[in-house]
């Protein structure tokens, strides 16, 4: 299971399943209505199957359902993801990305303000 190898529709999926934690098709299907992601149940169910045999996803049946949940936590594929950018972009220089994520997007005061403190907590 290789980070950051996902479709954009499959991190949508993974996502969904992550904010139930554990469920069904039907329980993934309506966490992404709620993002706005309008797929057939059938279409869901077709790419958990799929996760599952990348093994992004496990599951368990229950009688004639299948329970699904992520095979490993967001923060730790996001971690994963966040390494492959930093040492594919950035050559893992991490004052690089600092610096394209300040100059790429539009941060609010208490943004900043969050990082400040992270920044003070990493101080030796």
């Amino acid at each position: 299971m290789e980070p950051g190898t996902l479709t954009d529709l499959q991190l949508a999926v993974m996502n969904a399943l992550w904010q139930v934690g554990e469920g069904t098709v039907g329980d993934v299907h309506l966490a992404l209505a709620s993002e706005g992601r309008s797929l057939a149940p059938t279409t869901v169910a077709t790419l958990l199957q799929r996760l599952g045999k990348q093994g992004w996803v496990k599951h368990t049946k229950h009688g004639r359902q299948f329970v699904y949940r992520a095979a490993k936590a967001q923060k730790d594929v996001a971690s994963g993801v966040l390494r492959r950018v930093l040492a594919s972009f950035f050559g893992g220089n991490v004052s690089a990305l600092a610096a394209q994520l300040l100059e790429s997007e539009q941060l609010r005061p208490q943004d900043l303000e969050d990082l400040r403190s992270l920044l003070k907590k990493k101080r030796p």
